[in-house]
């Protein structure tokens, strides 16, 4: 059995593209709580309900959790309260 290691730049490169995975998720500085409201429309039921979190990473759920499809009505909505 032969094992090859990866070399530093390999090492730096993951490094890399793990911190900009949890850059929206990690504290910086000037980031506030907010309070985000998640609204969710299914099979005729209406759910809502708001939860306390830092904005950057309402922002990013605001973002990438939108959903509305136009055949069934169903939607998921994310609206951040600055």
């Amino acid at each position: 059995m032969h094992l090859k290691f990866s070399g530093y730049r390999d090492i730096l490169v993951s490094l890399f593209i793990l911190l900009v995975l949890a850059l929206p998720f990690l504290p910086l500085p000037g980031d506030y709580m907010t309070q985000m409201e998640v609204r969710l429309h299914t099979h005729g039921d209406e759910h809502a309900f708001n939860m306390h979190t830092l904005y950057n990473v309402c922002a990013v759920m605001e973002t990438t959790l939108a959903f509305e499809d136009p055949g069934t009505g169903e939607y998921t909505r994310i609206r951040c309260d600055n």
